[in-house]
């Protein structure tokens, strides 16, 4: 019997967690990375697999806010309320959630959490 590696777990949980969203294809779907030190959010088109606007820890136009997070959460909170803007703007309220194989807490429950305070239902 092999060892499984912890990068070849991750990728097959984030697999299985894709298979299951990509079946949802009537709304768009938000993807989260996550690194060390960033954190990025995309919105996705099911139908086309495009990208219709996305958010980062690295963008320039939040650089300041960004600035003045004091944590890697407080961070990720910028992120989602400049994202939940930009859904707001393209009239998008209703998406689907993909954590990308992370667990749901700490920085990508925050990224949720968010979302739904700034009225978009997941």
């Amino acid at each position: 019997m092999s060892v499984i590696s912890k990068r070849k777990k991750w990728q097959d949980k984030k697999s299985r967690i894709s298979y299951k969203v990509n079946n949802v294809l009537k709304v768009p779907k938000v993807i989260i990375f996550r690194s060390n030190k960033n954190i990025s959010v995309q919105l996705i088109d099911n139908k086309s697999n495009s990208t219709i606007c996305s958010s980062s820890s690295l963008d320039k136009d939040i650089s300041g806010l960004i600035s003045k997070g004091t944590n890697k959460t407080d961070i990720s909170k910028i992120v989602a309320e400049n994202m939940s803007k930009k859904l707001k703007s393209k009239k998008i309220d209703k998406i689907v959630f993909d954590r990308s194989g992370y667990r749901f807490h700490g920085r990508v429950k925050v990224i949720a959490d968010t979302l739904k305070e700034n009225g978009i239902s997941i």
